[in-house]
């Protein structure tokens, strides 16, 4: 587990929400975290957390729960991880060393920033559509419910 729990829900409820909602179809808290298997509360948080930050789409009220746009789709996964837990892994040793740096290099610091770098890019590139896309095109799985 290279993120935390909460950019792991984030990142999931977002897929689940771009293969299931449509603009005139949300799904609340309850149902989501009732089909993926998530604590409701925690992920309330994490979908009010993303909504507050414009990255879903939130409607109040007895038809309302969360959903993603089309302008949604094209956000990145490394947006999502900023969001939630910000971008710190990539500026921090590999070894949690303080000391790292390329003056004063860990045992594994070349060849962790090289690993960053590449991981970098692929989460900056892949989008949550590309994500539907995989899964509905069997390329991928991603169990969306429990």
């Amino acid at each position: 587990m290279i993120f935390s729990r909460s950019t792991e829900y984030a990142i999931r409820a977002m897929v689940y929400l771009a293969v299931n909602s449509s603009p005139n179809r949300h799904f609340g808290v309850k149902k989501i975290a009732e089909e993926m298997g998530f604590p409701e509360h925690y992920l309330g948080k994490v979908l009010q957390l993303l909504a507050r930050k414009n990255i879903i789409s939130s409607v109040k009220g007895p038809n309302g729960g969360f959903c993603v746009d089309n302008e949604v789709m094209n956000i990145s996964l490394l947006k999502i991880i900023d969001t939630m837990d910000g971008l710190e892994f990539f500026h921090t040793c590999g070894l949690g060393l303080h000391e790292c740096n390329d003056e004063k290099p860990c045992p594994i610091h070349k060849d962790y920033q090289i690993f960053r770098g590449d991981l970098y890019k692929m989460l900056s590139e892949k989008t949550i559509r590309d994500m539907k896309a995989d899964i509905e095109n069997g390329i991928a799985f991603m169990d969306l419910t429990k």
